[in-house]
């Protein structure tokens, strides 16, 4: 399988890309810009490692920086804008790749100056064809696209083309054999900084220590990280990216952590586990119904469901769960109908992914994750929801439901007497100091449901217990 991919003509999909959306946006030009690099204090001191902008790379593959491209009406008509390479260049960074191989790669068969990219649109202008590019959310390519098409500032994100983020939106959602597959080597990879991660876990390390684990196992493979890890004993704490923490015996550990492939697709796994190696009978309750809830939630996903829908019937089957064990009481169906089960679930159960954990989220949740006229619910919980939209086959998102004890929310919702029908604060006091648990897979929507993608990380009470080393 990894030697029938690696034979695929990437150039060629690049261009099929590309002749794709011009035939769905018609007679204009779209303008590209790939990123620059990001100074920490000065130009020469730049931010590593390096990271092109996710649509860029979708169209041509191209990971170095200060490119741009220019695509025209006519079928193949692409022309690669790319400054010249200096003798101070080569001195202090290398030669590199030639022009010509970035566009052979690409399946580009114009090269241009970038000084001559200002004039190519001047002419476009003329002709009356309209121009379309994405919202920049880096300031450099703000400007840059100021100066290119002679615009205020202040106006480069509003005039941003509509038509092409829909467009981009609908092309990229969908993902092909080859993307399931740059998916899955970076699952491959994330697989192995997770058993490393619960391998060497022991009361008495800091978290940080996990932490360079799992980075070294990424450096070691030539990867990136897909996002800066949350490796944390404060599981409550749902993006803590603080690494100080020490490990205590008692205690959960909670790993979200993924790489990119060598095309840059991602990985996004979490996995929580017993710092002892050996969950509680507290823990394992918990622990259970969170995976209870993500089974039963991947077993519901099919073309046509809304994720809506998905995201609902998940948290009454989290709500059930602690309404057994006496963490809440009353209608399951009723309590997520009110929102209470968002004290112990605040998020939604996942989002879309591909060259990135959160997949085109830069052009807007509503655009990517909602379908056309639905609204975001006002209610706390169900506002964080990042996608609702129907399962369409090809579709990449993580289920990620989650079990939280956050005690500031705690204190709040019990001083508010909010939701006392559905929530026994009476017993929330053995869990203070508990933490959170969220159990994470990436997941490919198909013709018959769901594939879970990769290996098989462990996930089981048993499975995790072993990956400790059963101590």
């Amino acid at each position: 399988m990894h030697e029938q991919k690696s034979n695929l003509d990437w150039s060629q999909i690049y261009r099929e890309r590309r002749n794709k959306l011009r035939e769905a946006l018609g007679n204009c030009v779209t303008l590209w810009l790939g990123q620059s690099m990001q100074p920490r204090n000065y130009a020469d001191n730049p931010y590593y490692p390096f990271r092109q902008n996710s649509h860029f790379l979708y169209y041509t593959g191209l990971a170095e920086q200060d490119l741009g491209l220019l695509s025209f009406p006519e079928s193949d008509y692409d022309v690669l804008f790319c400054n010249p390479i200096t003798m101070d260049d080569i001195v202090w960074a290398g030669s590199g790749q030639t022009h010509v191989d970035m566009a052979r790669k690409a399946g580009i068969d114009t090269i241009e100056d970038m000084a001559r990219l200002g004039t190519y649109i001047q002419k476009a202008k003329a002709q009356s064809l309209p121009i379309h590019y994405l919202p920049p959310y880096q300031a450099p390519t703000m400007l840059r696209i100021a100066e290119f098409l002679a615009i205020a500032l202040g106006d480069v994100v509003k005039n941003a083309s509509q038509r092409l983020i829909a467009e981009v939106a609908k092309q990229r959602l969908i993902k092909s054999e080859a993307e399931v597959f740059e998916i899955e080597d970076a699952l491959c990879i994330t697989d192995k900084m997770h058993r490393a991660a619960m391998a060497a876990t022991r009361p008495g390390m800091r978290e940080f220590e996990i932490l360079s684990v799992i980075e070294a196992i990424a450096v070691a493979h030539n990867r990136s990280q897909s996002f800066p890890p949350i490796v944390t004993i404060h599981g409550e704490i749902l993006h803590n990216h603080s690494y100080d923490g020490v490990l205590a015996e008692g205690q959960l550990l909670l790993n979200d952590s993924g790489v990119e492939s060598p095309r840059y697709y991602a990985s996004d796994i979490t996995r929580t586990f017993p710092i002892s190696g050996r969950f509680s009978s507290l823990q394992a309750e918990i622990y259970q119904i969170v995976l209870r809830t993500q089974l039963a939630a991947i077993g519901m996903v099919k073309p046509g469901i809304p994720f809506r829908d998905l995201h609902i019937e998940a948290c009454k089957v989290l709500a059930e769960g602690l309404r057994d064990i006496g963490l809440m009481k009353g209608n399951p169906a009723d309590a997520v109908a009110e929102g209470a089960h968002a004290l112990f679930l605040p998020h939604g159960l996942g989002h879309c992914m591909g060259l990135d954990a959160h997949d085109m989220e830069d052009l807007g949740e509503e655009i990517v994750g909602y379908a056309k006229g639905e609204k975001r619910s006002a209610q706390f919980g169900m506002k964080f929801l990042r996608f609702t939209r129907p399962l369409e086959i090809g579709f990449v998102i993580t289920i990620e439901p989650g079990i939280y004890f956050i005690p500031a929310l705690i204190d709040r919702w019990k001083q508010e007497r909010l939701h006392r029908d559905f929530i026994n604060y009476n017993k929330m006091d053995e869990f203070r100091g508990f933490g959170g648990i969220r159990i994470e897979d990436n997941v490919l929507v198909t013709s018959q449901g769901a594939r879970v993608l990769g290996p098989g990380i462990p996930k089981t009470i048993p499975e995790v217990e072993e990956a400790m080393g059963n101590r």
